[in-house]
């Protein structure tokens, strides 16, 4: 049976046939006027907050990077200079005062920027020369460290805010793995990482060792379709989802796996994106065609945000959720939908608002 990632993919290339996304010139700074449109359906792929959750930044499949400093109000198009025109962005990773931005593009590049997008360089030299199947990257508070995955590749590491990379993948996450999301601590110490289908690995040390986590007795052992992992902010709780499959929780206290897919969450679900606030307390996760959750305990238990008691919810009903962020203190979210739009919450997705009306 084909991994089911392979088949979305394959769904969305071929509606991304042909399709042009729509663009605005963008300037320098952190906002602009009147601002990029955004409006109507785009196949957003990836989305990233500030801990504060004032500045966001997303990137379009076939299209181009946005940002926004004032919490999806309105919104700067990016896409000039050195990063001009349509690309197949996948994810990208955002410092907390917004000004450093680092993109990865599939069968493309690393980008970066310190200035809130309004120049990029282009990162890919040396070590990571030439175009690969880029999936994701995190980036460290102060901008610095960079980790960033290819899928059917290699896991690479940054000191230097992308100037020079290295190639991890040796020892336990030796070879090419389909490698699918990766998260890092506040420091840039601890990281973590899941391939599709595949294991979740863990380093301590900035990536140059790494330690298989699915072995027996761990409460993942064996392969899953994992597509998403989330990190606290000191690299001491994990959370990861897993498409065709279950959301599991992880503490270093209790060195081990929880599954928490019971009550609001139970059975398989083809979950796709997971965020976490700094503390691990609060969780967020979304469901590629179907719902977005919230827990406030850890993941012991969850609310389905895509309902809303008495009346009808912005992001009601089964939607294609691609990708979900959440500021430190886990009161506001972002998620995007692949094709969709862009919503947010200022409530711990009680209520959301429309961003691309």
């Amino acid at each position: 049976m084909k991994n089911l990632y392979i088949i979305y993919c394959a769904v969305a290339l071929s509606l991304l046939a042909g399709c042009k996304m729509a663009s605005s010139p963008s300037s320098d700074g952190p906002s602009s006027e009147p601002g990029a449109d955004i409006s109507g359906k785009k196949y957003w792929s990836s989305i990233a907050m500030s801990p504060d959750g004032e500045k966001l930044a997303a990137v379009v499949w076939s299209g181009h990077i946005y940002t926004s400093s004032n919490s999806g109000a309105k919104w700067t198009d990016r896409s000039t200079g050195t990063i001009a025109g349509d690309k197949e962005w996948y994810s990208i990773a955002m410092s907390p005062d917004g000004t450093k931005l680092a993109a990865v593009a599939n069968k493309g590049h690393i980008y970066t920027s310190d200035n809130y997008g309004a120049t990029w360089t282009d990162r890919s030299t040396g070590a990571i020369e030439g175009n690969k199947t880029w999936r994701s990257i995190a980036m460290s508070s102060n901008g610095e460290k960079l980790a960033a995955v290819a899928y059917e590749g290699h896991l690479y590491t940054s000191s230097n805010s992308g100037d020079s990379w290295t190639d991890r993948s040796t020892g336990a996450i030796a070879g090419n793995k389909n490698w699918i999301s990766i998260a890092m601590s506040d420091d840039g110490q601890e990281l973590a990482a899941v391939a599709n289908p595949g294991h979740i690995y863990t380093s301590t040390d900035s990536g140059a060792d790494w330690t298989d986590r699915s072995t027996a007795g761990s409460g993942i052992a064996d392969n899953k379709l994992w597509t998403s992992i989330a990190m606290s902010g000191n690299g001491e709780k994990l959370a990861a989802v897993a498409s065709r499959g279950h959301l599991y929780s992880y503490t270093d206290e209790e060195s081990t796996w929880t599954d928490r897919s019971t009550g609001a969450i139970e059975g398989n679900k083809n979950w796709f994106s997971i965020a976490m606030s700094d503390d691990g307390e609060k969780l967020a996760a979304a469901v590629l065609f179907g719902h977005i959750y919230t827990s406030t305990d850890s993941g012991a238990t969850w609310t389905n945000r895509s309902t809303a008691a008495g009346s009808v919810s912005v992001i009601g009903g089964v939607k294609y959720w691609y990708s979900i962020a959440m500021s430190d203190n886990g009161e506001r979210l972002a998620a995007v939908v692949f094709p969709g739009h862009i919503y947010t919450s200022s409530n711990s997705g009680a209520t959301w608002t429309d961003r691309s009306r």
